[in-house]
């Protein structure tokens, strides 16, 4: 069985050992420096883990949570803003549609009116005129009955 010589470049000793992290045939001497490395960069690491600790402990929750509540405080207050200009604008829009709408009933009741007066005072009235005024009248009845009832 013959064996394999070490893989560091230049190095004539014959390999004690594969290294798993790595995969290279190693020698001894090569296996403890390449150890050695590896184990030299861990406390570094522990090092930085141990800096991240103390920042964690010295961190100030209550003041971190406040921070983040009064954040969150604006965005509810921003947010109810925004509702109540959207419902005024939307309450604004209602009552206008309303006004709108009585007011177009009433004109339609003026020239009822007005149609009314002059076949009075003509006294010329057909039974067209009265069914019309009928159908007008019996439409604006329900007009004005859907704008009592709906809120």
């Amino acid at each position: 069985m013959s064996q394999l010589p070490c893989t560091i470049n230049g190095c004539k000793r014959a390999s004690r050992a594969l290294c798993h992290c790595c995969q290279q045939d190693l020698c001894i001497s090569h296996l403890n420096e390449h150890n050695d490395l590896l184990n030299s960069q861990l406390n570094p690491l522990v090092d930085e883990i141990n800096i991240l600790g103390d920042r964690l402990k010295t961190l100030n929750i209550q003041e971190k949570t406040r921070n983040y509540h009064q954040k969150l405080e604006q965005w509810r207050i921003d947010c109810h803003q925004k509702i109540d200009l959207y419902f005024e604008q939307k309450y604004q829009q209602l009552n206008q549609l309303i006004e709108e709408k009585i007011e177009k009933q009433q004109q339609e009741i003026t020239r009822v009116q007005s149609k009314l007066v002059e076949l009075i005072r003509e006294q010329d009235a057909t039974h067209q005129d009265i069914d019309m005024l009928t159908s007008n009248i019996n439409h604006l009845q329900k007009e004005i009955n859907n704008i009592e009832q709906n809120p």
